[in-house]
């Protein structure tokens, strides 16, 4: 797959790869709160913040810092979440299981990494589309039972 998150096809094939590895992900550790990523036109969103995908190439130093630097601030929101907004929340849950289910040769050395983006700088980069996220409420004994 090339890495191209202008392009609204190349978006919608990236989300349905990074939506079948979230698959994987146990309903228990999403706290029965399944979160989904989907393409949305940047039109019809109206969030002054969208998901954006960072693509981490593992391949070369740079890279392997920024993972590093991932790592953290995933374990940094995990303790700090209280501070943090929806959908800082939303793509902090998003990298950590995708962490947890794939590995660095699943996504082939170049691995997506959600991030906060404006709006208008999208807007302004001539983007029709944006990421955004779903959230499916998921029913079960254990849940009833938390």
């Amino acid at each position: 797959m090339s890495v191209d998150p202008i392009n609204p096809s190349h978006m919608q094939t990236w989300v349905e790869a990074i939506n079948q590895a979230l698959q994987r992900y146990s309903e228990k550790d999403w706290n029965y709160s399944r979160i989904r990523v989907e393409v949305c036109l940047l039109a019809d969103c109206h969030s002054p913040y969208l998901l954006e995908v960072d693509w981490l190439d593992l391949k070369g130093k740079q890279g392997l810092a920024a993972f590093k630097t991932l790592q953290g601030e995933i374990t940094w929101g995990e303790r700090h979440s209280h501070e943090l907004g929806i959908l800082e929340i939303i793509s902090l849950r998003i990298n950590r299981a995708l962490l947890e289910v794939t590995s660095d040769a699943h996504w082939n050395g170049i691995r997506p990494v959600f991030r906060l983006a404006k709006h208008d700088d999208l807007s302004k980069q001539g983007r029709t589309h944006a990421f955004w996220y779903g959230v499916e409420e998921v029913a079960g004994e254990a849940f009833e039972n938390r």
